[in-house]
């Protein structure tokens, strides 16, 4: 009987490429090879995805016998693309890129596509050259199905890391990219098995996905396609978070979408609504934007406060959304824990209706450009207590604030949170195993007491480590932050002036 392998040929040199060596492929190829500002490298990594899709697509259906599979684009997409140039190139592209990102289409089998290619638009049309050198040169000599789904994941993921400054640049949507080794730190503390269904309510660029989906699959076994889904407001992010989780989770091109354009704080729904295979989140991961971004929560009767920051109405979005018993990871900036009015409202509403069991305070500097110190807040939605006693306990605090780290110098990597889950103890246990050290704090039902009684209920604890001297980032970090303010004040002010002319 025929397998696989014999039907395809012998295993190519693809299948020892790395992700490091595929990705300074796809680099080297953007800083040489292409017109300097003829495209973001945002846009370029798009490119790369798009082709990436077409290739596989055309490769797996290109397949003898029963290994092959329905094409997702037009049979000849391939085979046109490689054989045009010039305008040619360009309105088949075009053509392709509009048809296979229709919104809703009849055929199921299209609805990741849908989000791939939505609201895409095609390399500069003056620049077909250079596309059509990435396809002849780059793309078609190769078997790309025969790479290893993982390093094929990994050079996508880290082509979207050097993209850093454009997302970061994207303010309209409050985007920058959350390190990868602090969301995979996260869905350890989480205790993320195979049975649980993980979403993510600002998606993002997919990496809290990618992060759960490895937890899930370190317990062996299949993870099912339905285990992890995500949203986010922004188009562009929505098209770079299906193709990051496409290749990095080995899901079939076909498949219900792992991720939806959505604007999540706007109906009183599940923390991400999803198709006909929806199933109830067991864990929530959201990082939401920590600027102003414009949102519509006017349908939102059911939040607790009103006219709340952003990042404050995610937290609450998913304490009044998520389904009993559903544990969450919420990155908020520090105003969160102790601003008064709308904050403290719903700080009051979260110690009484969830247990918020671990405050994680994150070291200075972990993120380019947010304006403000970063924790994670990790909390269980509980069932309502007949005595109306607060579901939360006692909460912990872990304090890594003295320590300062920024993106480019003195980088923090996974073995820096060891500690951390060494005392958050993950699993059944949970905090009845904990024991305080000078960085980890209890604060019992006493002190969560005393919290709800005050009118602040701030939650701007501390551990037991010495006060240090305050430490407000790099310098380059708060220079450029302000750059970026000030541009942004010369736009409204341009926008008031030109209303008055």
């Amino acid at each position: 009987m025929a397998t696989e392998r014999d039907t395809i040929g012998a295993r190519g040199p693809e299948s020892r490429w790395t992700g490091k060596g595929i990705f300074e492929r796809w680099k080297r190829f953007y800083e040489q090879r292409t017109s300097e500002r003829g495209l973001t490298r945002l846009e370029f990594t798009e490119h790369i995805g798009y082709l990436l899709f077409l290739k596989l697509d055309h490769e797996r259906a290109q397949r003898a016998g029963v290994f092959a599979t329905q094409p997702i684009a037009p049979a000849d997409s391939w085979p046109r693309l490689v054989l045009a140039s010039g305008e040619d190139l360009h309105r088949d592209l075009a053509a392709l890129l509009t048809e296979l990102g229709k919104p809703n289409p009849p055929d199921p089998r299209r609805a990741i596509a849908s989000v791939v290619f939505q609201d895409s638009r095609p390399w500069p049309a003056d620049k077909m050259a250079e596309l059509g050198r990435l396809i002849v040169e780059e793309f078609d000599p190769y078997r790309w199905s025969g790479v290893n789904q993982d390093e094929l994941g990994t050079a996508y993921s880290l082509l979207i890391a050097e993209c850093r400054d454009d997302i970061r640049a994207k303010r309209e949507t409050g985007q920058f990219l959350t390190p990868p080794y602090l969301l995979k730190v996260i869905a350890k503390a989480l205790a993320v098995t195979p049975q649980d269904r993980v979403v993510d309510a600002a998606v993002g660029v997919g990496t809290s996905l990618i992060a759960a989906h490895r937890e899930m699959a370190a317990h062996g076994g299949r993870v099912d396609a339905a285990a992890i889904a995500g949203a986010d407001i922004d188009v562009q992010m929505c098209r770079l978070a299906a193709m990051n989780v496409l290749l990095n989770t080995g899901r079939p091109f076909h498949d219900v979408p792992p991720i939806l354009r959505d604007d999540s704080l706007k109906e009183k729904e599940r923390v991400v609504r999803r198709h006909e295979r929806d199933v109830a989140a067991t864990v929530a991961i959201c990082n939401p934007p920590f600027r102003s971004v414009e949102t519509n929560t006017e349908r939102r009767d059911d939040f607790w406060a009103q006219n709340a920051t952003l990042p404050a109405n995610f937290l609450q979005h998913l304490a009044i959304t998520l389904p009993q018993g559903a544990r969450a990871a919420i990155f908020v900036p520090d105003g969160v824990l102790f601003h008064g009015g709308a904050a403290a409202t719903i700080r009051k509403r979260l110690l009484k209706y969830c247990d918020v069991h671990t405050l994680l305070r994150l070291p200075t500097g972990m993120f380019h450009d947010t304006g403000s110190k970063t924790n994670v807040l990790f909390f269980t939605k509980s069932v309502p207590r007949p005595t109306d006693e607060p579901a939360t306990d006692e909460l912990w605090v872990y304090d890594v604030r003295d320590r300062h780290h920024t993106n480019t110098e003195n980088p923090l990597t996974e073995d820096d949170f060891a500690e951390f889950l060494e005392a958050y103890r993950p699993g059944d246990e949970g905090v009845s195993g904990r024991t305080e050290s000078e960085r980890f704090k209890r604060y019992d039902r006493d002190a969560i007491r005393r919290i709800l009684d005050s009118s602040s209920a701030s939650l701007d604890l501390k551990a037991h480590l010495a006060a240090a001297s305050d430490d407000f980032g790099d310098p380059r970090d708060i220079a450029q932050s302000i750059v970026n303010h000030l541009g942004d004040a010369q736009r409204s002010f341009q926008v008031v002036l030109d209303s008055l002319s």
